[in-house]
């Protein structure tokens, strides 16, 4: 079965916000690194996303998507708050996890 990702993407400054979809998070990701460092002059320059939700189904996912891009700033700072207090882009918070804590004598 297919994974169906509507993930949230933001600037370095947190000045844009927006709803996305896609199948492979992962080349999402470095899509939104590689263009971040391109020549591209005009337009916002996504560089991390910093919340992501699966579905099963295309259609579920593509409502979200619409859902999230109807939402106001506040509502959706106040959603990326809730699991991602610090704004921290995916690829930070999967290595955070991963540490393993070092105990010393």
């Amino acid at each position: 079965m297919q994974k169906h990702i509507v993930y949230i993407t933001t600037d370095a400054n947190r000045v844009y916000v927006e709803a996305g979809y896609c199948q492979d998070i992962t080349l999402k990701l470095f899509e939104l690194q590689n263009s971040a460092t391109s020549f591209m002059l005009r337009g916002p320059k996504f560089s991390r996303i910093v919340h992501t939700e699966e579905f099963d189904s295309f259609e579920a996912a593509e409502r979200r998507k619409n859902e999230l891009n109807s939402f106001t700033r506040m509502q959706k700072e106040k959603l990326i708050r809730k699991y991602n207090p610090n704004w921290l882009g995916i690829h930070n918070m999967d290595t955070s996890i991963m540490k393993k804590a070092a105990a010393y004598a």
